[in-house]
């Protein structure tokens, strides 16, 4: 028992292992190869991410929505349809990258095969963040025309949510690329999904405002990395900026930074675990 304890701790990174992920040329070979893999299935892909939020829409915002009173001076729909927006790019990056990113260490053994190459673990991290802020971007984004398309966009500065949603991806894609190296077995990346993104995607204010719940609830809801994703996107879309989500912008850089750097070490063990 406790020699299973002991290779547990020498599994887990150690501090050398921890690192920026590395942006260089190499990286970008990882975000063309995610590129070229995607285009050979992006309709289906498109269809999988699209029709659970646009249901929403459809049912809770037009539907539920006729028996809502209106919210913080907006409609139903209109309070939730941002919130749709974040949500849509967190779920195509998790999924992605945590089903994705087992797949490539332990069934296609893509990773493996890159490491035979000069790449460096610095650089297929790189390389899968600058593709999941790309996802992000495209997926959030084509929902925001959604959005266009049923008359729920109020201003032009929902142009800057496209941004916002590139670090969206690199924010949900950190803690992804982890979850799948940590795993041991498929069943294991069901438990992030339970556990974290699940309560993140029904706490972090896309259907009504965490702050009537308490200040309990409100100062929990200040550490979701998906609260701060929502407001922003909500000010954008509906144009209604204020000084007081200043906060909420600094907190989605401060997510991207600690992001960033959680992959490396978790990834560079998986990497020795299946040499």
């Amino acid at each position: 028992m406790s020699g299973e304890t002991g290779r547990g701790r020498e599994e887990w990174p150690r501090l050398g292992d921890w690192a920026w992920p590395r942006p260089t040329r190499g990286a970008l070979t990882v975000w063309l190869r995610d590129w070229t893999a995607w285009r050979k299935f992006y309709v289906s892909s498109l269809l999988a991410h699209f029709g659970e939020p646009v249901l929403s829409l459809l049912a809770l915002g037009l539907g539920l929505g006729l028996y809502v009173t209106r919210i913080q001076g907006m409609s139903f729909v209109e309070f939730m349809g941002p919130g749709l927006v974040a949500s849509t790019a967190m779920n195509a990056v998790s999924f992605d990258l945590v089903w994705g990113g087992y797949d490539r260490l332990h069934w296609t053994r893509a990773y493996d095969a890159m490491m035979a190459s000069p790449l460096a673990p610095e650089e297929i991290t790189a390389g899968e963040l600058l593709w999941q802020a790309t996802r992000a971007v495209l997926y959030g984004g084509f929902f925001l025309l959604v959005l266009a398309a049923f008359g729920l966009v109020r201003s032009w500065w929902a142009l800057a949510v496209l941004p916002v949603l590139a670090l969206t991806g690199v924010i949900f894609g950190g803690p992804a690329l982890a979850v799948a190296s940590l795993a041991r077995a498929e069943e294991q990346l069901s438990y992030y999904f339970s556990l974290v993104v699940q309560p993140m995607f029904l706490f972090s204010g896309i259907f009504f405002p965490v702050e009537r719940l308490g200040p309990v609830v409100r100062t929990a809801a200040e550490f979701l990395p998906l609260y701060h994703v929502v407001r922003l996107c909500r000010a954008l879309v509906t144009g209604r900026w204020t000084p007081e989500l200043a906060p909420s912008l600094l907190a989605l850089a401060a997510f991207a930074l600690l992001a960033a750097l959680l992959p490396v070490g978790f990834f560079r063990k998986a990497l020795e675990r299946i040499a």
